[in-house]
């Protein structure tokens, strides 16, 4: 279930991002694509909020709706730079790559709870360099090997949130709202991959 609910959300993404492939959000200025990433950021936090606080699988959807579908309209402009043979490329090493780490978590025998408190921590950091990073460029800096430091150091991090969640999913009581609740937090892991490959491997149109 937390496989088939974590493919519900990247499908729904998807979807989402149809709406929003022909924002112009790079002539929004950067107060503008900083205050819409910020409430992407905002809702996706709601999102989580609402689905972990709940054991009810519905409200846990609803709060899983208000991550990927947010989310799905942040991709849309992205996705649509990219060449599409570039993004279905990406997609399926994106794939790959978590199929890979979720089974090392889930094969790992002891609980990597400890890992938790460094994860988190090197999270918060790249969320906070992503929006300082560009803020110094807007006033002159050269930033564009930073942001590429940026997304490789992104890359280890949800990396190894694939292998913390799904290690962490399995020692869960086996409920669907539980599969929900580890769903989103692998929808978010494997999204933030996906960005970061297509970053660092995509080609532009």
């Amino acid at each position: 279930m937390v496989c088939f609910w974590t493919t519900v959300g990247i499908v729904f993404s998807a979807i989402t991002s149809t709406i929003s492939q022909d924002w112009q959000i790079a002539t929004w200025g950067v107060w503008g694509m900083l205050g819409f990433a910020l409430g992407i950021l905002a809702v996706s936090f709601l999102g989580v909020f609402v689905a972990q606080s709940s054991d009810n699988p519905v409200i846990s959807l609803v709060g899983y709706a208000l991550v990927a579908g947010p989310f799905g309209l942040l991709l849309g402009p992205v996705l649509a730079l990219y060449e599409t043979s570039s993004i279905l490329k990406v997609l399926a090493i994106t794939a790959t790559v978590v199929i890979v780490l979720g089974l090392v978590g889930v094969f790992i025998p002891d609980d990597l709870a400890p890992w938790g408190l460094w994860l988190t921590g090197g999270l918060l950091l790249v969320i906070l360099a992503q929006f300082i990073v560009p803020l110094l460029g807007s006033f002159g800096l050269p930033v564009e090997g930073a942001m590429t430091w940026v997304d490789w150091i992104a890359l280890v991090i949800f990396g190894g949130l694939v292998i913390f969640d799904l290690n962490r999913a399995i020692r869960l009581p086996f409920t669907h709202d539980n599969a929900i609740d580890s769903a989103v937090a692998i929808y978010l892991d494997f999204i933030n991959i996906f960005i970061r490959l297509l970053s660092l491997m995509g080609q532009k149109k």
